[in-house]
């Protein structure tokens, strides 16, 4: 973010918003994970409060020695769910605040006109700057 004072230009530093835990997921939701077949997701996914029966179409496999996690040949990662063995509930819980914390910072803040509708919301493809985005 470019800033003007005294008619010298200067770099404003972007504070990115903390996304805490839940920055380990690459999904994450309270309202449940839907897919057909064939999603290639990388990361981790995750579901709470929700049971693990909020995460359709990704055929989960829960291995019998770790009951924490579900694999998924659409996933490179786990999924999570409220419903599995410790320490996942308490790890879920955690997430989600952190999740909620993080959408609050973003909704509160300033975002520039340049960054309103950008590309009509056409983004596929795109990079962007740090920044706050709105569409």
């Amino acid at each position: 973010v470019a800033t003007a004072a005294a008619g010298v230009r200067a770099l404003e530093e972007v504070t990115s918003v903390d996304l805490g835990t839940a920055g380990n997921f690459a999904i994450l939701s309270k309202a449940g994970i839907s897919t057909v077949p064939t999603s290639a997701i990388t990361g981790d996914i995750g579901v709470s409060p929700l049971a693990a029966e909020a995460i359709t179409g990704f055929t989960l496999i829960q291995d019998d020695t770790d009951r924490s996690r579900s694999t998924s040949v659409q996933v490179t990662g786990f999924a999570f769910a409220a419903n599995y063995a410790s320490p996942t509930p308490s790890t879920m819980i955690t997430a989600i605040g952190d999740m909620e914390r993080a959408y609050t910072d973003a909704a509160g803040r300033t975002v520039a006109a340049a960054n309103l509708n950008v590309m009509a919301g056409l983004i596929t493809g795109a990079t962007f700057t740090a920044g706050v985005y709105e569409w």
